[in-house]
């Protein structure tokens, strides 16, 4: 009988801790909706879980999109082995179809982009070049080298004759500079509109020509390509990287789909990964219950 006294203690100190963690553990869950009683609602449900739903979702979203799925993150993934040179071989594929290829590089381009932004970027392009083959010319101040030129040649010319005596640096100066100055003043007002022409029929030219004589023309090998593939790839990624992170929305999709689980889901889901703990806490209730028992005899 003494026996079955000391041990009643701890045993049943053991029971009560493993409910009490039991219940404890179930009320995370459960009840899965608030239980009313007229118009009031029990306190405690619904259980913690599906109470804090939203506020979880929101704190598991920011902990992903902050910290777990960074621009680091990002780059990792993008530049791994295997994702580059997935995309690296997949644009290779692609530029030897291109190579075969015999539609106009106009054809080519406007597939892409359409014909009237083609149209559009090629005025653009026409017009910057016009622009800089202009600048570049005035910037050769022509009119300064007819100018020395221009005296070196008369004075070649008439070198050795009578009038070579009348020829001196100034009077020739004075004859060629002005020529000088109508030329480099033409040149500022009408130079664009000389060149363009010009700039037009070339760029016409050029988006004739089929894909395939461009590709034989540059004379690229395959292993070039692959390196400015790679090159290209590796620059955007590390550019972009931040931007791509930010636009995924990483916080804002997590939220979301935690929010859209039914409750029953999100508990299997939550005790597939936590199972084994909260079975210790549940064990760990009845051990300090049988603790607290023998300490109750001894006391």
């Amino acid at each position: 009988m003494a026996i079955l006294e000391i041990i009643a203690g701890p045993a049943i100190g053991a029971v009560i801790g493993y409910c009490t963690n039991y219940i404890a553990v179930k009320m995370l869950f459960r009840p899965l909706k608030p239980v009313k009683i007229g118009s009031k609602t029990l306190p405690f449900t619904p259980g913690i879980i599906p109470k804090g739903q939203s506020r979880m979702a929101k704190a598991l979203g920011q902990a992903v999109g902050e910290h777990l799925l960074t621009k680091e993150d990002f780059e990792k993934i993008l530049l791994s082995e295997d994702i580059k040179n997935t995309v690296v071989d997949a644009v290779l594929q692609k530029i030897e179809k291109i190579k075969t290829t015999d539609v106009s590089l106009e054809e080519f381009l406007s597939q892409y982009t359409g014909q009237e932004e083609y149209d559009f970027m090629r005025d653009r392009l026409e017009d910057c070049i016009t622009k800089k083959i202009a600048e570049g010319i005035e910037k050769l101040d022509i009119g300064a080298i007819i100018v020395e030129e221009g005296k070196k040649e008369i004075k070649e010319k008439f070198k050795g004759g009578m009038i070579s005596m009348f020829l001196n640096d100034e009077l020739i100066q004075s004859v060629a500079a002005p020529i000088g100055k109508k030329v480099d003043e033409y040149i500022k007002e009408n130079g664009e509109e000389k060149i363009r022409p010009e700039v037009v029929a070339q760029m016409a030219m050029v988006g004739n020509q089929s894909v395939c004589q461009w590709v034989e023309m540059l004379s690229i090998t395959n292993q070039r390509i692959y390196q400015i593939v790679e090159n290209v790839y590796v620059k955007f990624v590390n550019e972009k990287a931040q931007e791509m992170a930010e636009k995924f929305h990483v916080a804002e999709v997590v939220e979301e789909k935690i929010n859209a689980m039914d409750v029953l889901e999100l508990e299997n889901l939550l005790l597939g990964i936590m199972k084994k703990e909260l079975n210790a806490v549940v064990n760990l209730g009845a051990f300090i219950g049988f603790v607290l028992g023998l300490l109750n005899i001894w006391i």
